[in-house]
This record gives C-alpha cells, sequence and structure tokens, in this order.
C-alpha cells in the first residue's frame, strides 16, 4: 500500500540490496556466499491480492469521476431552468401576449425544474454509494501496501544484518590467516637462525 500512494496505484515489489565486495580469503563459503547474493529479492506474496485490489480502485475510481460529472451536469441544467423560471416570472406579470407566452414557459420550465431537482436527488445518491465503494476499495489497498512496505522493510533489516555477519565472518578469516602467516613466518626465521646458533655454542665450547 510501498508507504502512502494516491488513487493510481504502481506496484514494484522487488527490491535488490546493494552488493557486498567480499574479500579473498581462499574460503570456499565466502565464493558461495558472492555466488548467493545477486538472488537474494524481497518478494511480497500478496502481490496478486494488492494487484487486483489495485484493479478494482481505479474502476471504482472512474465510476467516481462518472458519477460526479452526472451531479454537475444536472446542477447546471437545474441552474438554468430556475434562472428561467426566475426571467418568465419576471415577464408574466405583463398583460399583454407576452406576459401570456412567459406564464406558459414559466409552467413548463417548472415542471422540468422539478424533473431535474428528482433527477439531482438519484444522481447524489449514486455518487454517495460509489464514494463510499471508492474509499473502500483504497481503504483495502492502502492496508496491503502498509503491510508490504513492513515486511519489506523486515526483509532489509534482516538482509543487512546477514551481509554484515558475512562480512564479520569474512573478517574474522582474514585476521585468522594473518595470524597464521604471521606465526609461520617466525617459525620459518625461527629455524633459519637456529644452526648458526648452534655453531657459535660450539665454538664457545
Amino acid at each position: 500500500m510501498g508507504g502512502g500512494t494516491g488513487p493510481g496505484v504502481g506496484f514494484s515489489d522487488t527490491w535488490r540490496p546493494a552488493p557486498v565486495v567480499h574479500c579473498e580469503t581462499g574460503s570456499a563459503s565466502a565464493h558461495a556466499t558472492a555466488d548467493r547474493e545477486p538472488m537474494r529479492r524481497f518478494r511480497f506474496r500478496l502481490t496478486p491480492v494488492l494487484r487486483l485490489r489495485g484493479q478494482l480502485e481505479r474502476t471504482a475510481r472512474r465510476e467516481l469521476a462518472t458519477a460526479m460529472g452526472v451531479v454537475s451536469a444536472v446542477e447546471q441544467k437545474l441552474a438554468a431552468a430556475t434562472q428561467g423560471v426566475r426571467d418568465c416570472a419576471d415577464q408574466a406579470s405583463r398583460p399583454d401576449a407576452v406576459g401570456q407566452l412567459a406564464k406558459g414557459l414559466e409552467l413548463g420550465l417548472r415542471r422540468h425544474q422539478w424533473r431535474l431537482q428528482k433527477q439531482r436527488q438519484e444522481a447524489q445518491q449514486r455518487l454517495d454509494v460509489v464514494r463510499t465503494d471508492y474509499v473502500q476499495k483504497q481503504k483495502d489497498v492502502k492496508t496491503l501496501q502498509k503491510l508490504r512496505d513492513q515486511q519489506r522493510e523486515l526483509w532489509r533489516l534482516g538482509v543487512q544484518r546477514a551481509e554484515q555477519a558475512e562480512l564479520d565472518e569474512l573478517a574474522a578469516m582474514a585476521r585468522s590467516a594473518a595470524a597464521r602467516a604471521e606465526a609461520e613466518a617466525g617459525q620459518r626465521a625461527e629455524h633459519e637462525n637456529r644452526p648458526e646458533h648452534e655453531n657459535e655454542v660450539r665454538g664457545w665450547a
């Protein structure tokens, strides 16, 4: 539902972590970890449901826009009819033929005005139903998006912990290898210096 989104819903449920650079330690596990790294990505198991709810939300949004357009059109017609009634009422007071014609037009416009008022009421009721449906579908999408974002964050933290553990392991292996190399170098140096020392001892004897 990410984070907050508008009516247009775009879904991208795959997220890859930044690659981890591994040191060369001669470890088979390090190479195996490097091979597994590109395969890591987030998957939201309710993605099909989220996509379906997104489609339903977009359909409800179009229906809402249509219903709003119907109400607006009826209100414009009603406003025109109301203004016509006023104009005819002003002319109906005249004693001549224009006044008689105005009275007839006023009567017809009032009937038309009544029909438009009924249409507006029906259109408004339809708009209320469609709006309620859209709001509910929007909530359904946001609920799943929020769940997806929460799971993605948990997954991201898990990946970070795993990557840090791998780095710590590699660092420990590197330190261990360096310590072994240093110890082996010390042993070689001691072995190389031992004959000369023994000859000196014999000479003193």
